[in-house]
């Protein structure tokens, strides 16, 4: 009996002793190490995956870290991870739970997705008899979760925190997890882990921001669900889309059964674009079948429908591309068709524009025509070095029958492309009666798709063109809207490696802007190219009356550098100014949007205020759209001009500006630029002499006040203080004028001061509004409403002296009973060099003349003769108060 006792003791002492010696040894370095050993070979499986688990510390098993763990398989390293540290409460096993209190990483990375080796069984997750333990984690964090290129395509790092995750013994997994890094955001986990194959899992996840993800969706923020079954997965995504000055909202359904992908109510929406549609994705050993069906719309309401089947396969580390079919349709006019094949090392495909009526494209003037198009596209070679052409016929190109212009009916082809190391494109008028037009370039090129590469040597650029035809027939090309070109072209130019050489000649040329009001006729020009470009030889045109202007200069790769002088030239015919300008311009810069400066002097100008609008409505084009989805364009008064412009214009008093009410000349300067709004005025014009007539009475300008120009656009002159006056021996009345010319304010004042009924009484009927009859102050009331009135456009005295080509023509009142009216008519000699003369229409018929030289502003010499004129010379001092 003592024997079975010491027994006892002793295997009691030994069971005792030993976990303790052996957790005394696990805490030496030598006993970790050897559960470090221990545990990389447990965790490795010999055919695919081998782990090594590096250096432990810290108390086993309660507080546990480990400085690296790495995992490979037969293609190398493909997870990463870095000081790992858990803490998790021994004691929580009594109640069968397991608690994590931490388990935090410097890093993991994942450098790739692990090549799939042969399955093993799978063994269920809850065997008969087994009971779930309740398993709790309390603080996760990850300081850098790294995903290599070949993971998310691109390399992203995050940093990954959750202040819990559990797994309840009824087998439902919750918890949430906040990202950073090149994604912010907030992950909910929410899952049923019971091992009965109704297991899923379900992550909702909402991103504030996303920085630098895959296919370079930068700035991308926005939410999604998935539910993830042993059937596949079921989600829904929906984003916002903010980069640069875009905005947009992407939307879409997904869901992943039996190896087929769907992207179902696929929704994509900006300010300049909106895209719906469907793409499937099938998956099968080696090779991906792809199906695709969306519609495009732009902010025009340009419709595009895109419909393609193709298939991706994969073996022996390569890939092809069956295309069987793409399909473009745009404005329910244009199919384009693309089909062939492609892989690293040949691309084979054909694409074919069938044939259409070019009057259907939703664009401004082409309604106007007919004609058809059809084209086709061929691309083979390599991925490396592709070979491309395109070809694209018009035929029998025409007037509508309805158009009121007739266009001759033309034949002509592009063709472009990449071919041989070489950019090229060519075109050429084949059938025109009246000449013929070709044109041609090549310059080489290295040109790759994959990997994606471009590089031209414009330094090698060679080109041809030659011409003789009538340029009227691009009259009725949409580009020349709204202007006509007349002329015969004759062109033999070469272009060899920055050499130029040949002729270019434009003989009795026309060329007139209708918006503009710019008219030149009489075109002639002989341009001859120089190593540098092209130069003038010679350049006229006419305004088509007895003004003249002349080019000179040239232009060339370094953009235009043109002189053009004009003398004495009607540049400008339009119903508010028609003006003869004399001057000198520079035009300079980009062919595309050259530079205009320089200064113009006025030599005479009629500006007809009534005549000048702020704006215009909108106007329609001519295209009749036939279904909703056409484009109609709109066309507006204030559009940039494709040019810069800072032009200085000097008006010295040969400015007639005219109103129903005012017959006036002018002087002074302005500053006319080019805005993104359109066209600027800025500056003062004053009045030299002239009137107004104000109910029934010569108001006569002085030199007070000033129309102003404050650079709008469009153009709106507005008066300052403009002062008219009328003198008797008994009254002086002053009208004034400000506002807008095309609502101006009216005031009367005099001196004596008096109200402004008063003031037309005296000079309507010279007496009081006492002594006036009924009828007479009904006239007073009439012309104080005028007072309030704005003006009506051109008189009968304007007409006139357009007529008789004068400045001045005025009707004058006799200004004692018994005397009779008399007319005057003057103008401008020379700029400061006025002569005016006058007659009478009484009986006597007397004639006069007065001549008036300004030196300047303020000091002017005037003679005069006549019989009411006091012969001899007169020293006039004016000045401004």
């Amino acid at each position: 009996m003592k024997r079975k006792t010491v027994i006892f003791w002793r295997v009691f002492w030994v069971l005792l002793l030993t976990p303790i010696v052996l957790m005394v040894l696990l805490q030496s370095p030598p006993g970790k190490a050897v559960l470090s050993s221990f545990l990389s070979h447990a965790l490795s499986q010999s055919h695919h995956t081998k782990v090594r688990v590096g250096k432990i510390s810290g108390w086993i098993p309660a507080q546990v870290d480990i400085a690296e763990i790495e995992i490979s398989d037969a293609q190398g390293l493909w997870l990463t991870a870095k000081d790992l540290h858990f803490r998790w409460m021994i004691r929580e096993l009594v109640d069968e739970r397991i608690r994590l209190r931490a388990l935090n990483a410097d890093t993991i990375e994942l450098h790739r997705f692990p090549k799939t080796g042969k399955r093993e069984p799978r063994v269920p997750a809850n065997p008969e008899g087994f009971d779930l333990l309740e398993v709790a984690l309390n603080d996760l964090k990850i300081k850098q979760l790294k995903l290599g290129k070949g993971v998310a395509g691109m390399p992203l790092s995050y940093a990954v925190h959750s202040g819990g995750i559990s797994l309840l013994t009824s087998g439902r997994l919750s918890g949430e997890l906040m990202v950073s890094g090149d994604a912010e955001g907030l992950v909910e986990l929410d899952a049923s882990i019971l091992g009965n194959g109704k297991d899923q899992l379900v992550i909702k996840a909402e991103l504030e921001q996303m920085i630098n993800p895959t296919f370079g969706l930068d700035y991308l923020s926005g939410q999604g669900e998935a539910t993830i079954t042993a059937a596949g997965v079921d989600g829904r995504i929906e984003a916002r889309l903010e980069k640069g000055e875009v905005q947009g909202h992407i939307a879409t359904a997904l869901n992943y059964t039996d190896r087929k992908l769907r992207l179902d109510q696929f929704e994509l929406s900006t300010e300049e674009l909106s895209a719906s549609g469907s793409l499937a994705m099938e998956f099968s050993k080696e090779l991906i079948d792809l199906e695709l069906n969306s519609t495009y719309q732009d902010a025009s309401t340009n419709r595009f429908n895109v419909h393609g089947a193709a298939s991706v396969a994969t073996s022996n580390k390569t890939w092809t591309v069956d295309i069987s079919t793409l399909e473009i349709q745009g404005w329910e006019a244009v199919l384009f068709s693309l089909s062939g094949t492609l892989n690293p090392d040949e691309v084979n495909l054909a694409g074919d524009l069938v044939e259409f009526n070019i009057g259907q494209l939703p664009m401004i003037g082409l309604s106007n025509f007919t004609g058809t198009v059809n084209g086709q596209l061929k691309i083979d070679g390599t991925l490396e070095n592709p070979q491309v052409v395109a070809d694209v016929k018009v035929g029998r190109f025409t007037s509508a029958q309805d158009a009121l212009d007739v266009l001759p009916e033309l034949d002509f082809s592009i063709v472009g492309g990449v071919l041989k190391g070489e950019l090229f494109a060519s075109t050429m008028i084949t059938n025109y009666g009246s000449g013929f037009l070709s044109a041609s370039f090549a310059m080489p090129c290295a040109f790759s798709v994959a990997p994606f590469h471009y590089k031209a040597k414009p330094e090698e650029f060679r080109g041809k063109l030659e011409a003789d035809l009538d340029i009227g027939v691009f009259n009725n090309l949409a580009i020349l809207e709204n202007q006509l070109l007349e002329g015969a072209l004759e062109a033999d130019l070469f272009f060899d490696q920055g050499k130029t050489s040949g002729y270019m000649k434009l003989k009795d040329g026309r060329y007139e802007h209708y918006d503009w009001g710019v008219v030149f006729r009489d075109l002639e020009a002989d341009l001859v190219a120089t190593k540098n470009g092209f130069e003038f030889e010679h350049a006229s045109a006419t305004d088509g009356y007895e003004g003249g202007l002349a080019l000179s200069g040239g232009f060339g790769r370094g953009g235009l550098d043109v002189q053009l002088a004009l003398d004495g030239a009607k540049v400008l015919q339009r119903p508010e100014v028609d003006a003869q300008v004399s001057g000198q311009l520079n035009v300079r810069g980009r062919i595309a949007r050259p530079d205009i400066t320089g200064a113009l002097t006025i030599d005479r100008a009629d500006i007809l205020l009534d005549n000048m609008v702020t704006s215009k409505p909108l106007v329609l084009s001519d295209f009749d759209a036939q279904a909703e989805t056409n484009a109609v364009a709109m066309s507006g008064e204030n559009k940039a001009l494709p040019f810069g412009m800072d032009i200085r214009i000097e008006m010295p008093d040969q400015v007639a500006v005219v109103a129903s009410l005012i017959d006036s000349v002018w002087g002074g300067t302005l500053q006319v630029r080019n805005t993104p709004a359109g066209i600027s005025v800025s500056g003062i014009i004053k009045p030299r002499r002239g009137y107004v007539n104000f109910i029934g009475k010569k108001f006569r300008f002085q030199q007070d006040g000033e129309l102003v120009l404050d650079g709008s656009t469009p153009p709106s002159p507005a008066f300052n203080n403009l002062v008219a006056e009328y003198s008797r021996s008994d009254i002086t009345a002053r009208l004034l004028l400000n506002g807008r010319v095309n609502d101006p304010h009216f005031h009367l004042e005099s001196t004596p001061a008096m109200p402004e009924d008063e003031i037309l009484s005296q000079v309507l009927f010279n007496r009081d509004t006492t002594t006036i009859s009924a009828y007479q102050a009904y006239q007073i009331a009439m012309a104080a409403q005028q007072l309030s009135g704005g003006l009506n456009g051109p008189g009968f005295m304007y007409q006139f002296r357009q007529a008789v080509g004068v400045d001045t023509l005025e009707w004058r009142e006799a200004d004692a009973a018994g005397e009779g009216s008399s007319v005057a008519a003057g103008k401008y000699i020379t700029p400061g060099l006025y002569v005016e003369v006058s007659s009478s229409f009484d009986t006597k018929a007397e004639t006069g003349m007065m001549a008036e030289y300004e030196i300047t502003r303020h000091f002017s010499i005037e003679t005069s003769t006549g019989p009411k004129m006091r012969p001899g010379i007169g020293v006039n001092w004016k000045n401004d108060y």
